[in-house]
């Protein structure tokens, strides 16, 4: 977005689909927080970005605590069979970390997490 259209959306009251959809994916992607936005781009109610989160569902829950935004589901985005196997490897990932996780645990506080698959 140049600085001459974003002069422009400072000024006004209502703003573009999809500047709202830009504000949100920059919020849901965790580099700044609420107020960091809305001071960016002069927004200028405190529940703005909130209720276009809610409005654009990138949130459809009224009781999620919208500051931990990073457990909040975005919008369904087309699956094609490079994503689902970047998601796999992540995950994949993500299982390991806990895994090893749980196994430094087990061994600092010398309990037994996982169950055995021998015992009853």
């Amino acid at each position: 977005m140049n600085l001459k259209n974003k002069e422009k959306l400072l000024v006004q009251s209502h703003y573009p689909l999809e500047f709202k959809r830009m504000v949100c994916e920059l919020f849901l992607k965790g580099d700044k927080n609420k107020e960091e936005i809305r001071k960016e781009f002069d927004i200028r109610g405190k529940s703005t970005l909130l209720n276009w989160l809610r409005k654009l569902d990138y949130i459809s829950n009224r009781n999620i605590d919208y500051e931990n935004h990073y457990v909040m589901a975005k919008p369904q985005k087309e699956c094609t069979v490079k994503s689902v196997e970047k998601e796999i490897e992540d995950l994949k990932l993500q299982l390991e970390m806990y895994k090893r996780i749980i196994s430094l645990a087990e061994k600092e506080f010398k309990i037994s997490i996982i169950k055995k698959s021998d015992t009853k």
